[in-house]
């Protein structure tokens, strides 16, 4: 991603996500942005005027004479109606780029603007303290609800009325029988599906209170036909360890963020070319592209899995020696923003978890589901819309 926010307009973004849970931009401009009047539409920025019914660049001609024009809203202490011209010039391999008329007269330099679109019209709102207002935002946007949200909340309050479950395994403790347990007692039979498992609708996922693990957002692995790696027992045996718990095996239990860890394996996001990329520095020093995931897919992944979620928190007692789960905390999010994700990726709040091994030879392979992890204070960020629910 080549426009990471600081902090404290990652909050700004957060703001305006909750009210307008649609997919964005953002742009830093630069002294050569203002005193030239062009910016460019980089992939990012194309794909959210092509998807929100603005502009196709595919239907530009180059030149001066093709230059196509709309009006663009700016948020900020108020509404104001500009000029905004798209085109491709002659020269640059006529890069996509745009402008915005009158833009130079509400920012400066090294702000970071926020590109969204609304009822097919562009809107553009800076993110700095002193022009941002919340309330010209709220005002301006319509949210929208889900209408399985409350199905799915009197359920789970009721099994909170219940008290403590039993166990689907109540001799033992596993981190997983925490969800299953949670399904069963909602009738959710166990399934590989890719889709949300309420009604396709909801997400449900549950862990003990207390720990303090990152979500699992879904498990997907990278597209080996298109990368140097070619598989994920050869990934584990390029990388991985020697086993402590069985003898002969190589083990790759390891996270994988924005920044290199102990194998030299490192995320970067490269939006222009739609991919997303591990790489691997060799001893050398080298910066290796092992594996990829096409941006496209991970979007798809993202909101067949999460269009809406249910992060449930639940105690664990004994009772007689058998275990139970008290289900009595939770939150709902819906509306994940891919370029959120792809943010959060670029921050290392979202990281890639290598679960797995596989004999030295090669064979036994075994994973326990190779994924993407949230770290959960940043779910408001991934999420346009969340809240606490009390039972």
């Amino acid at each position: 991603m080549e426009f990471i926010p600081e902090e404290h307009e990652l909050s700004l973004i957060q703001k305006i996500t909750k009210v307008h849970p649609q997919e964005y931009a953002l742009i830093r401009l630069t002294s050569t942005m203002l005193h030239k009047s062009i910016m460019d539409a980089g992939q990012p920025i194309r794909k959210v005027f092509k998807d929100g019914s603005v502009i196709d660049y595919a239907t530009i001609d180059k030149g001066t004479a093709n230059k196509q024009m709309r009006e663009i809203i700016l948020l900020q202490n108020e509404v104001s109606t500009l000029n905004c011209s798209f085109y491709r010039p002659e020269t640059k391999n006529g890069d996509p780029r745009f402008w915005i008329y009158g833009l130079k007269s509400y920012v400066q330099e090294d702000d970071l603007l926020y590109i969204t679109t609304y009822n097919q019209q562009t809107v553009v709102i800076p993110l700095t303290d002193t022009a941002f207002n919340e309330n010209v935002i709220n005002s301006f946007f319509i949210a929208e609800t889900n209408a399985s949200k409350a199905e799915l909340l009197d359920l789970v309050a009721a099994l909170n009325q219940q008290g403590p479950i039993l166990s689907v395994s109540p001799e033992k403790s596993n981190a997983k029988d925490i969800g299953e347990t949670l399904e069963r007692a909602l009738n959710i039979l166990p399934n590989s599906s890719k889709a949300a498992d309420f009604k396709g609708d909801i997400e449900i996922k549950a862990k003990r209170k207390g720990v303090k693990t990152s979500d699992t957002l879904f498990s997907m692995i990278p597209d080996w036909s298109a990368s140097l790696i070619s598989s994920s027992p050869s990934m584990i045996q390029n990388f991985g360890y020697k086993s402590t718990k069985y003898e002969g095996f190589v083990d790759l239990f390891v996270t994988v963020s924005n920044n290199p860890n102990n194998q030299g394996l490192y995320l970067k996001v490269d939006e222009e070319k739609n991919k997303l990329s591990q790489y691997y520095i060799n001893p050398k020093g080298e910066h290796i592209e092992t594996c990829i995931w096409h941006l496209d897919e991970l979007e798809k992944r993202l909101m067949q899995k999460h269009p809406a979620t249910l992060w449930v928190l639940a105690e664990q007692v004994s009772i007689n020696g058998e275990f139970y789960y008290h289900y009595n905390e939770a939150m709902y999010t819906e509306k994940p923003l891919f370029a959120s994700f792809l943010l959060l990726i670029s921050k290392g709040y979202i990281t890639y978890d290598w679960r797995g091994r596989v004999r030295e030879d090669g064979s036994g392979y075994k994973d326990k589901g190779h994924c993407f992890r949230l770290k959960p204070k940043y779910r408001d960020i991934l999420f346009a819309n969340s809240e606490v629910i009390t039972f």
